[in-house]
This record gives C-alpha cells, structure tokens and sequence, in this order.
C-alpha cells in the first residue's frame, strides 16, 4: 500500500496496542463530578459558532468547549477540516488544561460525532483515558442534573507526544486498500451519489452533471469503489445512547463488513467516521484507520474513480 498520511506522528507504525473505545454513563459522570483527574470537554457544534454559544448558555459544570472545526482542524491545510497536526493539538490540549495523567470525557448532543472525532484526535497522540459520554448533554438535560453558564478555568498543563494509538490513511493507501474493508459512515443519499455533505446537511447534487457545491468548492456525487456504508446515525437507539456491543456487531455483520482485515473508515469531512470508529473499536475490531481528508477531497479529484447510483432506476 501506498504511504500513510505524512501528518501521522509515526507514519511507518500501525499502533501497538489498538485505543480503547469507552462509554461512560450520566450516572457515572454525576458521581465523578469533581474527581481531580476529570477533565469534561463540550462539543457541540453548528455553522457560525452555534455550539459555542450553547456551551455559553449552559453546560456540565466543570467542561470547556472545543468547537472541532474551528479549534481541531488545520486552518492552512489543502483540504478542509483535516486535523491539525500533532504537536499544535498537543499544544492546543496542554493549554485546555488536559494532561497526559487526566480522564477526559467528551460530549455532545446525543449522536453528534464531535466527541468521537477528540477521542480519535487524542489518539493520535497516545493519550488512552478518553471517553465518551452516552447519550450527551442530551440525555443529562433530561434527567434534571446540573447544567451552569459559569465557564470552567483550567491552569495551563503538560501533554507530551507518545507513540500515536490509532493510524490515519491517505487517498494512495485508500485506492489500494481491499474494498471490502473501505466503510462510508454518510447517509445513504450520500453513499448513492445523490447529495453530497454540507454544514448544515445533506445537499442534493445537480442531476444533470453529479455535482453539488460546498461553499462554493464543486464536489462528484459518489463514494469511493466498493466501500460499504453504514452511517453513522444507525449507531445509536431511540433514546440517543450507541448501541449495545451485540446490536454493533449484528449491524456490521449485516453490512457485510469483514471482521479479518483491516478497515479504514471515511465520510463527508472524518467526524461521522470516527463514530464509526469508536463503534467498531468498541465491538472488537482492532487494526483501523481514519481517511481525514474523506469525501472533501476524494470527491473533489477528478482523478479518483467514483460510483454511484444515480442511474439505477428506482434506487
């Protein structure tokens, strides 16, 4: 296969042992509240800082907010949203106040992927004592525990580089990757080449040329040959929290996702597949990658073969 992303900390190495992927409950976090090893970061997120401004009219005590495409991802990189790299998180993180010793829990509204995306992101940086909390803010609100508008104050602290436990992949490695094993985690209009994925949502393609425009950048309809599509919103119940380990690995096994070969996992712009991630973390897969630059740059290079099914009469 062809090289790894070069903004990998350690591009030759696939990770030695494989990130954990942990829930933590509402009930666990009330009752860890002021555990001095905590350290709560709020991601929500919407166009034009949305997710900021609900941080600032309430959040968990004790969380900062991070917005992950303002905040995460690298202003001057090629392609949009691509991660920033290693040493500016770990610069980004030690000014948060995270150190390589805290347990960091991140949340959102239930079933948003900015928690997922910090998790992979703190990965990359060999930090292991992250998790998720189920169910978000969302669920938290709805039991009644506490919410302030009083932004935390954490003192600035230390966040060395460590051998990165999860891997990212390129377009080259990705084009040569079996394709049983490439996932789109996008919704199907999207996976069909029919939309394409957008701030504020799907948005349908011209019919006539498979093109749709995002802020103005062109982008094919499409996915990459033979990747299989699970979306990322399939991953959670009715009531927000991820599915059970047994309803993940039915859901996969029905997908048709292979469970002996690696995977890499690809979407509109890398959030909705580190769900995807998480998830098949999570229920036992172990040797997984991240395609960052996803559809925002595969489906803006020509060069690269697209499918879809926009023809398919009734598809």
């Amino acid at each position: 296969m062809a090289a790894r992303d070069p903004r990998s900390p350690s591009p030759d190495a696939r990770p030695a042992r494989p990130l954990a992927a942990r829930l933590v409950s509402t009930s666990w976090l009330a009752g860890h509240l002021d555990d001095p090893g905590l350290r709560l970061v709020d991601l929500r997120w919407g166009p034009r800082g949305a997710g900021r401004r609900a941080y600032r009219a309430e959040h968990i005590p004790g969380a900062i907010h991070l917005d992950w495409a303002r905040d995460l991802c690298d202003p001057g990189a090629p392609v949009r949203y691509l991660m920033l790299d290693p040493g500016a998180t770990a610069r980004l993180f030690a000014a948060s106040g995270i150190s390589a010793t805290d347990h960091v829990v991140a949340y959102a509204e239930a079933g948003e992927g900015g928690p997922y995306r910090l998790w992979w992101t703190l990965g990359r940086l060999g930090h292991r004592r992250v998790s998720v909390l189920d169910g978000g803010i969302t669920r938290w609100r709805a039991e009644g525990r506490p919410l302030t508008s009083e932004p935390a104050r954490r003192r600035p602290a230390r966040l060395p580089l460590r051998r990165p436990a999860v891997g990212l992949a390129g377009a080259d490695e990705v084009a040569g990757w079996p394709a049983s094993g490439v996932l789109d985690a996008r919704p199907p209009e999207q996976h069909a080449g029919r939309a394409i994925w957008t701030p504020r949502g799907s948005r349908p393609v011209d019919p006539s040329s498979g093109v749709g425009l995002h802020d103005g950048v062109p982008l094919r309809g499409g996915r990459i040959p033979g990747s299989l599509n699970v979306p990322a919103d399939r991953l959670f119940g009715p009531d927000g929290r991820m599915l059970g380990c047994d309803r993940v690995r039915a859901l996969l096994r029905d997908r048709g996702v292979p469970t002996d070969r690696p995977i890499v996992a690809y979407c509109g712009v890398g959030i909705a597949a580190s769900t995807l991630l998480f998830a098949l973390r999570r229920a036992g897969w172990r040797d997984l990658a991240l395609y960052d630059a996803s559809w925002e740059e595969w489906g803006a290079d020509g060069r690269r073969p697209v499918e879809h099914d926009r023809d398919r009469r009734g598809a």
